[in-house]
C-alpha cells in the first residue's frame, strides 16, 4: 500500500512539475497568436487563442532590425559553436599528451582562467585594442576556449584504452592522424555533449553584445529581446511600431504580442535542436569522468 502511495504521489508531483513548465511555453505562443483586439479582451492572459494569427511574426518581419538581429544570433551560434570545440578539443588532447613539453603550466593556466577573469574593462579594452568592436568576432574570439570543457576532454582523451594509442602508433600513425583518426571520433559524444552547452550559450548571450556593439545592425536577437523588455514602447522596432499603428484594431498586434512572437524566435531554435542530441548529451557527460 505504501508503495502504491508513493508511486503515485511520485506521478501527480512529476505531472505538475510538467504543467508548471509547459503553461509558460503556452502562454508565450498563445499570446504571440493572437491580436490586439483578442488580447485586451481576455485581459492578457491567453492560453488558447480563439483566431489564431500570424501577423505578430508578419510584422517582424517587415522590419530589418529583426532579421539582422536574427542573422547576427544565427551566424553568431554556428561559429562560436564550431570554432569553440576545435579550439577546445585541440588544447584538451595537447594536455592530455603526458609527454608533452610545458604540459604543466599549460594546465594551470587553463585552471587559473576557470577561477579568475582578467574583469570586463580589461576584456574591453582588449577587444577595442583588436579592433573587434562592432564585428561579429567581438561575440566570437573573446569566448573561443571553454576551459571547463577543456577538463572534460582532457579526462576524457586519458581515460580511453592505451592499447588503441599503442596499437595505432605501431601502425606508423603519428600524433595528428591519432588525433583525427581515432581519438576525436571516439570523443564524439562528450564533443556533442560540449557542443550543445556551446550552443546554447553562445544563442542565449546578450550581455557582451551590449558591451561590445554599439551599431544596433549588429545585435543578436536576444539582446533585441532585452531591449524591448526593458522598454515599454516598441522604440527598438521602429518600422514595425509605425506599421501596425496605422491599421485597425482587427489587424494590429500589441507589444506584449509583439514580444512574445521575439520570445518564440529566442526559444525554438535551441528546442529543435535539443532532441537531436539528447541520445549523445548523457552519454557524453558520464564518458569524461568514468574511468576506462
Amino acid at each position: 500500500m505504501a508503495e502504491k502511495t508513493y508511486k503515485w504521489l511520485s506521478i501527480t508531483i512529476i505531472l505538475a512539475l510538467v504543467v508548471s513548465s509547459l503553461v509558460p511555453l503556452l502562454y508565450v505562443l498563445a499570446t504571440s497568436l493572437v491580436t490586439e483586439k483578442e488580447y485586451l479582451a481576455k485581459g492578457g492572459f491567453i492560453l488558447f487563442p480563439s483566431e489564431p494569427t500570424l501577423l505578430a511574426y508578419k510584422r517582424l518581419f517587415n522590419g530589418s532590425l529583426f532579421t539582422d538581429a536574427l542573422l547576427v544570433s544565427a551566424t553568431r551560434t554556428a561559429l562560436g559553436t564550431v570554432l569553440t570545440l576545435a579550439t577546445t578539443t585541440m588544447l584538451a588532447y595537447i594536455v592530455s599528451r603526458k609527454s608533452m613539453p610545458g604540459r604543466k603550466p599549460v594546465l594551470l593556466a587553463v585552471l587559473i582562467t576557470i577561477l579568475f577573469n582578467g574583469g570586463l574593462i580589461p576584456t574591453y579594452l582588449v577587444v577595442q585594442e583588436l579592433h573587434l568592436l562592432d564585428s561579429i568576432w567581438a561575440l566570437v574570439i573573446p569566448g573561443l576556449v571553454d576551459s571547463w570543457s577543456v577538463l572534460v576532454l582532457k579526462q576524457f582523451f586519458e581515460n580511453l584504452p592505451a592499447e588503441m594509442e599503442e596499437s595505432a602508433k605501431m601502425d606508423g600513425a603519428g600524433e595528428i592522424r591519432l588525433m583525427t583518426n581515432i581519438m576525436i571520433p571516439m570523443a564524439l559524444p562528450a564533443m556533442a555533449a560540449i557542443g550543445l552547452f556551446t550552443a546554447v550559450g553562445q544563442w542565449n548571450a546578450w550581455f557582451d553584445a551590449m558591451i561590445y556593439l554599439h551599431n544596433p545592425k549588429w545585435y543578436p536577437l536576444q539582446l533585441l529581446i532585452s531591449n524591448m523588455f526593458s522598454s515599454s514602447a516598441l522604440t527598438s522596432m521602429g518600422n514595425v511600431a509605425q506599421t501596425t499603428a496605422l491599421v485597425n484594431m482587427q489587424n494590429r498586434v500589441s507589444t506584449e504580442t509583439l514580444k512574445m512572437a521575439l520570445v518564440v524566435f529566442g526559444t525554438v531554435p535551441i528546442l529543435c535542436v535539443y532532441p537531436f542530441l539528447q541520445k549523445y548529451f548523457t552519454k557524453g557527460m558520464y564518458l569524461g569522468a568514468v574511468k576506462g
